[in-house]
């Protein structure tokens, strides 16, 4: 009978140090903060079960400031090594998580660390409560593995009526000589909770005179389908003479009767024609002075700059560049080696005649 007691006692004690150990081990890696931005509303000191206070809507950047605490004591001087945090928001797109994970760091005893990890809400989105699940893991020095966790509800608001503008662009968004054809493309979807009859998309500039308009019957209101959205690409021609600068292409979207709109722009670049500047170039080269001589003005192709000082030469002066065997110096010179060749000459025939008398 004693020895049952003993034998009872003796597996009671070794449970409560299990218990004990496992309780130990996870109470050491806790969260001591965590505070979440919804768009710029924060709220703080959330608690396991919380609701986030501020709904997000779609689009929103929503970021997680999640506290991590070793809490070992100085006295016991354990430090946890090689945590990360990992924030899910689950089932949030189109019925997948969203998740990400922080870099992983070390914590000594008694210490903490702020990690921040953010995200977007995806723009089609239903309108929901979602669970977040805030995981951190680590491991002591001893080995022994530390683990927190923490749940929190995340709900998301769609107004009534709301369109978004997701895409605008202009292809090429730069021209110079070729104008015709500029092609503009918009995307549009419908994020709100109401299906939108009657939408009207156009594109517009007065001063280059582009007015496009389109009707849209209907776009429903039910995310990540092709019905919700409205994707088209529309051409355009830029008048010759507009002059160069930098034109806004306005994309807008009506509904909800005209009473709602959505706008973005997109900015077109007009350069003159470098054909049109090259003639002109060329057709200025050659010009008239005002003292009536014809000037010749010749551009390097290189890209430095030569620059020609000319002196303007007296009037009824002839200026020109002759060689060395052109010049006066050369004909004379010529002319005084035959006079001495002659007189040599001479005086050869003379002293030979002597001789022979």
């Amino acid at each position: 009978m004693v020895k049952i007691r003993i034998k009872l006692l003796l597996i009671c004690l070794v449970v409560f140090v299990l218990l004990m150990s496992a309780a130990y081990a996870q109470s050491k890696l806790i969260f001591s903060d965590v505070d979440v931005k919804v768009g710029s509303q924060t709220s703080k000191n959330l608690d396991d079960g919380d609701t986030i206070n501020d709904e997000a809507e779609p689009g929103d950047a929503v970021e997680f400031r999640v506290e991590v605490k070793n809490n070992f004591t100085n006295a016991e001087d354990l430090d946890i090594e090689g945590i990360t945090v990992e924030v899910t928001v689950e089932g949030i797109d189109d019925g997948d998580d969203l998740d990400d994970e922080s870099t992983d760091f070390d914590l000594r005893a008694d210490r903490d660390k702020r990690v921040n990890i953010e995200f977007h809400v995806p723009i089609e989105v239903e309108e929901d409560t979602f669970d977040v699940l805030i995981h951190a893991e680590g491991e002591d020095e001893n080995g022994t593995d530390h683990e927190a966790d923490m749940r929190l509800r995340l709900e998301v608001d769609k107004e009534s009526h709301k369109i978004m503008i997701t895409r605008n662009t202009l292809n090429p968004a730069e021209i110079s000589c070729s104008r015709k054809n500029v092609q503009a493309g918009l995307t549009a979807i419908n994020i709100g909770n109401e299906d939108e009859e009657d939408v009207t998309i156009s594109m517009s500039n007065s001063d280059l005179g582009i007015d496009i308009e389109q009707a849209v019957s209907e776009l429903t209101a039910e995310p990540n389908e092709d019905e919700s959205r409205f994707s088209n690409s529309y051409s355009f021609n830029v008048p010759n003479d507009a002059e160069a600068g930098s034109y806004p292409i306005l994309f807008r979207v009506l509904y909800d009767e005209d009473k709602k709109k959505a706008e973005e722009t997109a900015t077109l670049t007009v350069n003159d024609c470098a054909t049109a500047a090259a003639k002109s170039t060329t057709s200025s080269t050659s010009s008239t002075s005002e003292e009536g001589e014809d000037v010749t003005v010749i551009t390097p192709t290189t890209g430095s700059t030569t620059t020609t000082v000319v002196e303007e030469a007296p009037e009824g002066a002839t200026i020109s560049q002759e060689g060395f065997f052109r010049s006066n110096a050369f004909v004379t010179g010529i002319i005084i080696a035959e006079v001495v060749a002659v007189i040599v000459g001479i005086v050869l025939v003379v002293s030979l005649f002597r001789r022979r008398g």
